[in-house]
Parts: C-alpha cells; sequence; structure tokens
C-alpha cells in the first residue's frame, strides 16, 4: 500500500491499484458529527463519498434500519451514481467520516473496471462479479490441470450394424453409461440416455445402432485443459464429452468424473456408489462428498453448480440406499422421491431427511413399512437428521400409490389450513431418485388437474412468504451491529432464501411451470415475460450468494464439531460481504413486495 493518510485497503477501494488509491487519498477530507447528528437527508444531492474512519453510521427508510457502517465501510455508493441518496443516513454515536470527492471517484470508476462495477453494476452483475473476484486466485488451479491428469474412462465400441440390444449387454458387462458406435470413418456415442426415447417411442431392441447414436459429438483434446472440457459441459448442458488423441476418440470424460478429481484422484465418488455393496461403503463415499465439497469451495466453484453437482451423487447415494434397504419386491415396485431442497437440487451440505414414496398397487404393506423405517434409520446413520415435520418415508402420509397420491394432493389443494398447503408446496420440488420418473409425473397430472384457478387460493399459496417477521430478517441483524453484538445472527433461511424459493415457486405453479430448480423457474418465469429479466438476474445472483454465506457458515460449523443451522453472525463478515447482503436483501424485500401485491397478501 502506498502512503496515504486513510487506509484504503477495504472495499470497494482494495480494487484500486497502488497509484490511484494514493491520488485519490491526497483530494480527501475529513468530517465529524456527533450521536444522532443527521448526516444526509433523503432526497439530498450527492457529490461525495463517505468512508467511516470511526463510529457508527445507521442508514435509514423511514423508520427502518436497512443499513449500517462501520470503520473502514464507504457509504452512500449508489447515491454517488445516481446524484441523489433515496434514505437518511444518521451518525449512530460520534463519527468520524473521510470525504472523497464525487468527480475524483467517477474518474476512477471510468479508468477502473472492477472498481465501477461496484457503483454501476446492477444487482445481479455486482454479485456475480465482485463477490467472485476473491476467489480469483482459486480457479487458477484449475487452469494447470489437464484432460490426461484427471483420467478419463477408456472406450468401449460397437459397430454401427449392431443392435441395441447387443449394446446394452456390452454396456451392462463393462458397467458403462456410453458406448462408442463406429460408422465407416465416423464415430458416434450410445448412452443410457438414449434409451428413455427407445421406451418412450417402442423402438425394437433389434434396431441397429446406426438409428439411435448421436454422431455430432463435442470433445477435447486429451492434452486440453480440465477447465475447457468444464466449460464446453457447462456451456451446453451435457454430462460428458468425448476425450480424443489427434482427432481419434480415446475415452470419455463425464462431469462428476471431472469435478470428482478434485477431492479423490483414483476413483470417482460415483463410481463408488454405483459398487457399494454395504453400508460402510455407502459411509465410505460421503466422507468423499464431505471431501469433495469444501475441496470444490476452495476450487472456487460457483454455488449452484457445486449444488447441482451434489444432488447427483446424493441421489445416487439414495437410490443405492434404497435398492440395499428395501426388500426385492418393495424396490421393485416403488419410486423414491427427494423432497425440499435437495429435490430442487439447491442444497449442498447434509440436511433433514425429506423424501417420499411412490408405491405400485398390491404392495404388502408390513413389508413397504419395514423397509421404509429401514432406510429412515440407515439415513440417520449416515448423518442427515430426522424432518421436523416428519416428511419422510418411515410416516405413511408420505408413501402412496398413484391413485391415492393424487387423492391426497387434492385433499392438500383444497385445504385453507396452512399445513396442507405447505405440504402441496413441499411435493411440488420432488424429484424421482430411484423408479420410473413417469410415476412421479402422473402425481403432477393429478396435482394440475386439482389446483383452483382463483386469486384467493394462489393467495392462500404465497402468503407463507410473509410469515417470518421483519425482526428475523432484513433489519434485525442492522440493529444487533449498530449495538455492536458480539454475535449478530441473522437466520439467512427465513431472511433471504425461503422468499426468494417459495416466491418462484407459487409463481411456476400459476404459469404451470413443472421445473423444480428455482434458478430454472426464474428463467422460465423470464421467459414467459412473468418477471423482468432483469428482477431474475437480480433474485438468481442473491439467491447464489445467500447459499454461498450458508455454504461458508455451514463449512465453519462443520470445521468446530458444531451443529448445522441456518444462522450466520454478520458481525464476522467482510465488509464486501455485508455490503453484497445488503444489497441481497433488498433484492428479496422488493421481491417480496411484488408478491404481495400480485396475490393482494396485504387482505390476509
Amino acid at each position: 500500500m502506498p502512503n496515504t493518510r486513510f487506509d484504503l485497503t477495504h472495499p470497494p477501494f482494495d480494487l484500486l491499484t497502488l497509484a490511484e488509491a494514493s491520488a485519490l487519498s491526497a483530494t480527501a477530507d475529513i468530517l465529524f458529527f456527533n450521536n444522532d447528528q443527521e448526516i444526509l437527508a433523503s432526497g439530498s444531492d450527492v457529490d461525495v463519498l463517505y468512508l467511516v474512519m470511526k463510529g457508527l453510521v445507521r442508514e435509514m427508510s423511514g423508520e427502518e434500519i436497512v443499513g449500517a457502517y462501520r470503520e473502514h465501510e464507504a457509504f452512500d455508493c449508489r447515491a454517488l451514481a445516481t446524484g441523489r441518496t433515496r434514505h437518511r443516513f444518521v451518525a449512530h454515536e460520534e463519527v468520524l467520516l473521510c470525504v472523497f470527492p464525487g468527480r475524483e471517484v467517477l474518474a476512477l470508476t471510468e479508468k477502473n473496471s472492477l472498481f465501477g462495477a461496484y457503483f454501476f453494476a446492477t444487482v445481479s452483475d455486482k454479485l456475480g462479479q465482485l463477490a467472485q473476484s476473491r476467489d480469483r486466485r482459486e480457479w487458477q488451479s484449475l487452469f494447470a490441470v489437464k484432460i490426461s491428469d484427471a483420467g478419463f474412462r477408456p472406450p468401449i465400441f460397437a459397430e454401427a450394424t449392431d443392435t441395441i440390444a447387443h449394446a446394452a449387454q456390452r454396456m451392462k458387462e463393462s458397467r458403462r453409461r456410453s458406448i462408442f458406435v463406429r460408422d465407416g470413418s465416423s464415430t458416434g456415442i450410445f448412452t443410457t440416455g438414449d434409451f428413455c426415447n427407445i421406451v418412450a417411442y417402442a423402438v425394437s431392441n433389434q434396431t441397429p445402432l446406426r438409428a439411435c447414436a448421436q454422431f455430432s459429438l463435442l470433445s477435447c483434446e486429451k492434452d486440453d485443459y480440465l477447465f475447457n472440457a468444464l466449460l464446453l459441459m457447462t456451456r451446453h448442458n451435457i454430462h460428458r464429452i468425448v476425450v480424443t488423441d489427434k482427432g481419434q476418440p480415446v475415452g470419455v470424460l463425464a462431469m462428476i468424473d471431472l469435478l470428482s478429481y478434485f477431492s479423490n484422484h483414483s476413483l470417482s465418488i460415483a463410481r463408488q456408489l454405483e459398487a457399494a455393496t454395504t453400508l460402510a461403503d455407502l459411509h465410505s463415499a460421503m466422507r468423499d462428498m464431505e471431501a469433495l465439497v469444501t475441496t470444490l469451495v476452495t476450487q472456487g466453484i460457483k454455488t449452484p453448480q457445486l449444488a447441482r453437482l451434489v444432488q447427483v451423487l446424493n441421489a445416487q447415494l439414495m437410490a443405492r440406499l434404497w435398492q440395499l434397504t428395501a426388500t426385492p419386491a418393495v424396490f421393485a415396485g416403488s419410486a423414491l422421491l427427494a423432497l425440499g431442497s435437495e429435490g430442487r437440487g439447491e442444497q449442498i451440505l447434509k440436511t433433514d431427511q425429506d423424501n417420499a414414496l411412490i408405491l405400485a398397487e398390491g404392495l404388502d404393506e408390513k413389508e413397504v413399512e419395514l423397509s421404509a423405517n429401514s432406510f429412515t434409520e440407515r439415513m440417520l446413520s449416515l448423518g442427515y437428521p430426522s424432518c421436523p415435520g416428519d416428511m419422510m418415508v418411515n410416516q405413511p402420509l408420505w408413501r402412496h400409490t398413484v391413485r391415492e397420491w393424487g387423492q391426497t394432493l387434492r385433499q392438500w389443494a383444497d385445504s385453507t389450513q396452512g399445513e396442507g398447503l405447505m405440504h402441496l408446496a413441499i411435493f411440488l420440488d420432488a424429484e424421482t431418485v430411484s423408479g420410473p420418473a413417469s410415476w412421479l409425473e402422473a402425481c403432477r397430472k393429478a396435482l394440475r388437474s386439482a389446483l383452483h384457478d382463483d386469486a384467493a387460493w394462489f393467495a392462500r399459496m404465497a402468503l407463507p412468504i410473509e410469515q417470518f417477521p421483519t425482526r428475523t430478517g432484513e433489519s434485525g441483524f442492522w440493529r444487533q451491529l449498530l449495538n455492536r453484538e458480539k454475535n449478530a445472527l441473522l437466520d439467512i433461511k427465513k431472511a433471504g432464501i425461503f422468499p426468494i424459493v417459495h416466491g418462484a415457486r407459487v409463481l411456476a405453479l400459476e404459469a404451470g411451470i413443472d421445473t423444480t430448480n428455482t434458478f430454472d423457474r426464474l428463467e422460465a418465469l423470464t421467459s414467459r415475460s412473468i418477471i423482468e429479466k432483469s428482477q431474475a438476474d437480480d433474485l438468481a445472483e442473491s439467491l447464489a450468494f445467500l447459499m454461498r454465506l450458508r455454504l461458508d457458515a455451514g463449512l465453519e460449523m462443520l470445521r468446530k464439531g458444531n451443529p448445522l443451522s441456518n444462522e450466520i453472525d454478520t458481525a464476522t463478515l467482510s465488509t464486501l460481504d455485508k455490503d453484497l447482503l445488503q444489497d441481497a436483501l433488498q433484492v428479496v424485500k422488493r421481491f417480496k413486495r411484488m408478491i404481495g401485491q400480485r396475490y393482494g397478501l396485504d387482505r390476509f
């Protein structure tokens, strides 16, 4: 740091070069304010940027505290960009401020793009770019790893004239999910995913592979960087690519293999789960999954992407555990569902069990009960706590045939009580992890037919978005910070995550959108012009940021041997994270207001 009159090592000033920081420091002045003295009135013209050197400043919207600023924190960045402040700023105690001329700050925003983003970027850009800047160094390790270093599966081949039945047998014998198909000078691939179309369209198993294989292959050279393979898979939303050597296929690299490399160089977690035959095997895979999460967090993997990966691995674990636990008849005659955040693909660390069963007609009830109870107990042994709301397969309420589920869903839809509607909401997030996915679609069809197409019903469905008082949400932790409480705790789920998740869920339900992931729901809502793209982007980035805060706090709890909770200590957050948190909670507040106005929640 250059010789400056002020400490400029905190956001946003840490984004400046040494020369820029020195030049800005030379233009600064110092102001003093007494306790409760107004610094800025609402609607004031703003031509300076304030930096707290000593004391505390509270930001007020009417009588509500919406922000708090301590030593090394700047305000009002937004007002400097727009020229006018929306809120009041008041000294909470004696305050010493460093004041930078607005023209000097704005000139730097034009020269320094990251510094400029702090002021002018949309909330989504700010959350997406600035929050990631701290992880830039960790990403470098991804650029140094070659595909050949990570390893890939050697290929197995079939001829284009071979039948589907022959390919299926080869894949089963070799425990592969794909097989290369040679057709003269061309090479294609046939995967387990292709069997869905075969079944759906009643294609004969004697059909030649030429008719079913995909010959437009996405590939990377074995000496290419692993990061480029990750980008290719992400860009095209695929789970595997072909690895080539001078253009010739030499293997297949799966997404799970790619990401599992960072926690286990010898054996992918997916293959461990596939090969597991005992509960001890699953325990071993679970430990590797936990190591994978920790490692990928340090590697800078985005939280939504990491959550998707964990969803895939957890689904494989649950499916394998169900196969090892249930009797053969029950396993063959059931579909196991993941509910809640697990079903949405938004859960990373182990959380409460939320699961259900769809059963075939005629199964022995006692046999089902014993299998379900054993599954719940074994999930407990793997570290998944019981659901406080008893939304688990060991409860009769959460295991039915398709016909019975249709009746249950209609009862929930007809309910005027909050419990029934929340049960319905939980089921909306279901994903099949084992068994026929068509059974869940049949249940969803029954649910759609049971919905009430009236404003009052959707209003009751949306009402839980307002169930958590403000004191646990937007303003409570700011008061804690102002009071200099050692632990300024914020329930991140209640304050931010749940309102986004539930609001998107209700809007998707009304629009007939079946996808379960919140990010996908926001994208679908945007495509149907139900939500403006800018708002959807803000909500998506805010949710990703809030999930990251919860993940960071959860990993720290695990490191200290403490039980997991949704509370984060805001007093320990960096200046940047507190600023981003304030932005995210404002996005949540605006979304709740929009949902409230859309469904007339002020009537309840």
